[in-house]
């Protein structure tokens, strides 16, 4: 399959960008040019055509969409780290030499997590550990001890996935969405937006399990929208038959047609979009000005990250270096979906519908969204 029709994604959240970017010159912009300092000084690539495909992703254009608030040094961090993500996905976890080889994989995986753990000396020569360390140290400077500990730990949980994804290439359904929400960063990403903006969020607040499922819900929904733009790019550059695509494994498991995988798609995001309007009007009904803050920089940062997705050279073509191609049409309508009280199905994620303020009798669903 050469290129898929998309139909209209529903984002019906509101995006910001951050002042100090020039999405429309990036060769002009100095966080962009940073950025691609990095990824040369540690070599973030293997070869020319990788090296090309980091430079097109515009790390810090997307950083500017996922992050619009803080300072700029965080920023930059925030940049680095979409380079390095991206980099790391494709040579070591996806496409390069080293994804074939899963005892190798794992253990320079954990490598990396015990450099960033222990930043102080480097632990490994590791082009990616070393950078990651790089990371940390900038991290280490600008942020709270509290909030640089939540990036150790989103890391972490993002190595262990790699590691899982690396044994299970070809996944069930609630497997892979797990995966999905901790793997490539994914968990991790979504930390950053809150270290980035300084929100002094407290830990009690943090791990409160409805804020939890909030956070979940946007982490899911964030991912899982990378999946359709990056469909044929992913089923083109695949290697060893890997499944770690959400419309390939609705596709296998159902028997489906990439249009009817869509569908699904679809009735899944309506799902888990109602869900998250309607927990996140019970929780703010006494959260804290932080709490608030919080959420709301999940929501924008899910947003802004779509806007990215639906436009970037990353999926736009199989290259990685071109707009065109994989797909046409998913563009993007500020309309929320119709509201639905069904949960997913799911037994992983079962647990966000415990905390559905629907369930409570007398519950009034409201005519439209905020």
């Amino acid at each position: 399959m050469n290129q898929v029709k998309l139909p209209t994604m529903s984002n019906p959240f509101p995006y910001s960008t951050h002042p100090s970017v020039d999405a429309e010159h990036p060769d002009s912009c100095r966080i962009e040019s940073a950025t691609r300092d990095y990824a040369d000084r540690f070599r973030l690539y293997w070869d020319d055509t990788q090296r090309q495909r980091i430079r097109s992703i515009e790390s810090a254009r997307l950083a500017a969409l996922m992050y619009p608030r803080g300072c700029d040094e965080l920023l930059q961090v925030g940049s680095d780290f979409v380079a390095w993500a991206f980099a790391y996905d494709d040579e070591y976890c996806d496409e390069g030499p080293m994804s074939l080889q899963p005892a190798k994989f794992i253990n320079n995986a954990a490598e990396i997590q015990r450099t960033l753990e222990a930043p102080e000396y480097a632990v490994s020569n590791d082009r990616y550990a070393l950078a990651m360390r790089d990371l940390r140290c900038r991290l280490d400077k600008y942020a709270t001890p509290a909030q640089v500990g939540r990036f150790v730990e989103g890391i972490r949980t993002y190595m262990m996935t790699e590691m899982w994804k690396a044994v299970v290439p070809n996944p069930s359904l609630n497997e892979y969405l797990v995966m999905r929400m901790y793997g490539g960063g994914g968990w991790a990403f979504p930390i950053l937006n809150h270290i980035i903006a300084n929100i002094d969020i407290s830990q009690n607040e943090y791990e409160d399990r409805r804020v939890r499922a909030l956070t979940e819900m946007m982490v899911a929904l964030m991912v899982w929208d990378t999946d359709p733009y990056a469909y044929v790019k992913e089923c083109a550059r695949a290697v060893d038959d890997k499944e770690h695509n959400l419309i390939r494994i609705l596709c296998r498991d159902y028997n489906y047609s990439f249009e009817q995988s869509m569908h699904s798609y679809l009735e899944m995001r309506r799902r888990l979009i109602s869900l998250f309007y309607r927990l996140r009007t019970a929780v703010f009904t006494d959260a804290s000005p932080a709490v608030r803050s919080y959420i709301d920089g999940l929501s924008e940062y899910h947003s802004g990250s779509l806007v990215w997705t639906q436009a970037n050279n990353r999926y736009g073509s199989i290259s990685g270096v071109s707009l065109t191609g994989a797909f046409e049409g998913g563009e993007l309508s500020q309309a929320a979906p119709a509201e639905s009280f069904k949960s997913l199905g799911l037994s992983s994620f079962k647990w966000w519908w415990k905390y559905d303020p629907a369930r409570v009798p007398g519950y009034r669903s409201r005519p439209a969204h905020d």
